[in-house]
């Protein structure tokens, strides 16, 4: 059996917060919940230790269902932290990994590669090289050496264990408050193997880190997850649905026999100014009920914003940014059902002579999360496509060799297999040329 435990003990000094930084949120999810997703996508588990600080004991046990799972209290240094999680192992144990709760950016692979380490070696540490100098210095003040860097290694966690080697070298280790358990596995004069890591598995300690994190998350490009349920008989609204990604979704939402309210200007049944507060509310309520909001509507005209009118100014961000806030607002959305709004790869910088769009669409991103963490009943997420073939695309940049575009039907198709999923919510999904 192997088991995996997460520590989480600390109480925030460092981050110099009252929360202790494994439970703020990053992106709409604890932190530590980022983690644990990952060991909990793998079977090989048997069991999950989460060891925490006392004070939040109970808050774990309510957050967390997963019957593998086991909640602790931690204790006043990561060392003894460590050692209860051993304790705490189920009696049939063969393995443990131990891994640091606030490193959210833990992939499949890492852990993949510490489990068939494990299948040769009694020891394993996750480990990344240095792109820094390496100084060796005796006193703060002074350089004692500058040994060759490519002999030393930053140390990440997880680290992986025979269990009986690590309860041994916890139970006869001359430190107390080691940084991590293979310095105790060293003072037995035992081998450690190596697998490497990542720069991106950060720890989280500071205000700092935490920033980093959140760049990161905005950064990292998700895999659509795997569909889970059928969209057969369900209905659904599409705003700018007669524009190109619009209509190829509801084309697409035809073929899986689900029903689309087309909602814009120039639909022919439902047509309607989105960024009329009023008229949206009625209209919503009229429709009633329905299993999710796509949010296609936009609006791009290249102009420098010192030239653009105030009707102009106006106009681009009611279209891009207003009509989205109300039909999100005023739509009636079953439990479990889906909000998905698009953005625009342009949100990551301000771009020249479209300002004011690519503000609204880094708006769109922040306000999918925010709106995820005050909605958990629903999956809220975001599509950013990268530039697609559309009628607004080609009015705006006519001389674009399309085959560098997507097409429409490959962000309709994302959105289509975002729908068919359950559990995913303020997450962020590129769409990307080639990479589906």
């Amino acid at each position: 059996m192997i088991a995996a435990i997460l520590l989480m003990s600390g109480n925030g000094d460092r981050f110099g917060s009252p929360t202790p930084k494994q439970f703020l949120n990053l992106s709409g999810k604890k932190v530590y919940l980022r983690t644990l997703e990952a060991f909990l996508s793998f079977e090989a588990f048997h069991q999950i230790i989460l060891v925490c600080h006392k004070d939040y004991v109970e808050t774990v046990k309510s957050e967390v269902t997963d019957p593998r799972i086991s909640v602790i209290s931690g204790g006043a240094t990561r060392q003894h932290s460590s050692h209860l999680g051993l304790l705490a192992c189920h009696p049939q144990t063969t393995h443990v990994m131990i891994h640091d709760a606030a490193r959210p950016f833990i992939t499949e692979k890492i852990i993949q590669d510490n489990l068939a380490a494990l299948k040769y070696h009694d020891a394993v540490d996750t480990c990344i090289p240095s792109a820094d100098t390496i100084v060796h210095a005796d006193t703060p003040e002074t350089i004692t050496s500058i040994p060759n860097r490519s002999h030393y290694l930053r140390g990440q966690t997880p680290q992986s264990f025979s269990y009986p080697l690590i309860l041994k070298a916890h139970e006869h280790a001359s430190d107390t408050n080691a940084s991590d358990d293979c310095r105790l596995v060293l003072q037995l004069g035992k081998p450690i193997h190596i697998v490497s890591g990542s720069e991106d598995n950060i720890k989280i300690t500071n205000e700092l880190d935490l920033f980093l994190a959140e760049q990161l998350m905005r950064r990292k490009s998700h895999s659509l997850p795997d569909a889970t349920s059928s969209l057969q008989g369900k209905t659904y609204a599409i705003t700018g649905g007669t524009g190109g990604i619009g209509s190829a979704l509801a084309k697409l939402l035809k073929k899986e026999g689900a029903h689309a309210h087309i909602l814009s200007k120039s639909a022919s049944i439902c047509p309607i100014d989105l960024t009329k507060y009023k008229d949206v509310k009625s209209l919503f309520k009229k429709i009633g009920p329905i299993d999710g909001l796509i949010n296609c509507v936009g609006y791009l005209s290249l102009k420098p914003f010192h030239s653009l009118t105030q009707k102009e100014i106006d106009h681009l961000l009611h279209t891009n940014l207003h009509a989205l806030l109300y039909c999100c607002h005023t739509a009636h959305i079953k439990p479990g059902g889906h909000i998905i709004n698009l953005s625009s790869s342009s949100f990551t910088r301000g771009r020249k002579s479209y300002t004011l769009y690519s503000s609204a669409k880094a708006a769109i991103v922040n306000f999918s999360q925010g709106l995820a963490e005050e909605r958990p009943d629903l999956h809220i997420n975001t599509i950013v496509p990268q530039r697609t073939n559309t009628p607004m695309r080609s009015a705006n940049f006519p001389n674009e060799d399309a085959n560098t575009l997507l097409s429409p039907n490959e962000v309709a198709s994302a959105i289509l297999s975002l729908l068919k999923q359950t559990g995913t919510t303020a997450s962020l999904f590129e769409v990307r040329k080639h990479c589906r």
